[in-house]
């Protein structure tokens, strides 16, 4: 009886119902969304070409930025809220200081992005174009920094250290590779996938980097060595986004339906040290984005209509 009763305990902590932290409304509906590590601030981008600021948890709309007919492809916020990028199909790349709305930095490149990232420290921001070497920016200037190697394909993914001292980046060669954030050097690499990597993350000491893609694991790899520490359970799909918690214990994965993208997948959380699952949740709709706040909160956004819902699922 007693081994029943743990076993049902264990079956509802896994499957631990969300609760709606903030509801947000749009003219049209939403694309994609981004938070604040504060959890003060959201950006989402919107059908209409219009880029979206609001403050939270009350929702009140902070601030609207045209986008004009720019079809954007990716969308990404400083973990301070300080600043937002995005980048579009016709391969231009924009900051705006979100306190004011001014765009500070704009760029164009040959292509589209298929990733990018702020430095924890917001002071650079890595762009992987497709086809082309990630390249990293001061936001504030515009100025380039560098340019890292060029690889087959691309970059599908990129994950800055805490310290914001590396920056790992999942190839579309299949290979996860550690450089130095501050000149570039190849520090490690790993080429045990066989599909891509879609998603990378490091932990919180910067010791251990994740990735995780086609191949429905997540392995935990040596920043220093590349070597693979630990390889997950195969997960039921593709894992498209991964984002360690601020105490560095859990992992919150997000996972693509493999035969419909349009179909919501689970967000799974395991344990970092053991790689255990200790929850998982099934969203009504697709997640367009969500990360753990400063206090130790998993917030993901899913939109229906003209509303954008944001759960707190752990």
């Amino acid at each position: 009886m007693r081994a029943i009763a743990a076993g049902l305990m264990l079956v509802c902590s896994l499957r631990a119902q969300s609760s709606e932290w903030a509801a947000l409304e749009t003219p049209v509906p939403a694309t994609s969304f981004v938070l604040a590590k504060s959890g003060r601030l959201a950006g989402a981008v919107c059908e209409d070409g219009k880029l979206l600021l609001w403050t939270l948890p009350e929702g009140r709309l902070l601030r609207t930025i045209d986008l004009g007919a720019r079809n954007i492809d990716a969308v990404t916020l400083s973990e301070d809220g300080a600043w937002i990028a995005a980048g579009d199909h016709s391969g231009s790349y924009s900051v705006w200081d979100t306190s004011s709305g001014a765009r500070h930095m704009h760029v164009q490149m040959p292509f589209y992005p298929f990733a990018l990232a702020f430095s924890p420290d917001a002071k650079r921001l890595a762009i992987a174009p497709v086809g082309e070497p990630v390249q990293i920016y001061d936001p504030v200037s515009g100025q380039k920094l560098l340019e890292l190697q060029r690889t087959t394909g691309g970059t599908a993914a990129i994950a800055f250290s805490r310290d914001a001292g590396r920056i790992a980046t999942a190839g579309t060669d299949t290979v996860v590779r550690v450089y130095d954030a501050r000149n570039g050097e190849l520090l490690a690499r790993n080429a045990e996938f066989l599909l891509v990597p879609m998603a990378a993350a490091f932990s919180a000491d910067g010791k251990q980097v994740l990735a995780a893609g086609g191949d429905k694991i997540i392995a935990l790899i040596d920043a220093a060595t590349g070597n693979v520490i630990r390889r997950s359970a195969k997960q039921v799909d593709p894992v498209s986004y991964m984002k360690v918690s601020p105490d560095g214990a859990l992992l919150a994965s997000m996972l693509m339906h493999a035969d419909n993208m349009l179909i919501a997948g689970p967000v799974v959380i395991s344990e970092m040290a053991s790689g255990r699952k200790v929850q998982e949740w099934l969203p009504a709709s697709l997640a367009l984005g969500g990360d753990w706040t400063n206090d130790g909160h998993l917030l993901i956004a899913t939109a229906a209509g003209k509303t954008l819902h944001i759960w707190r699922v752990r």
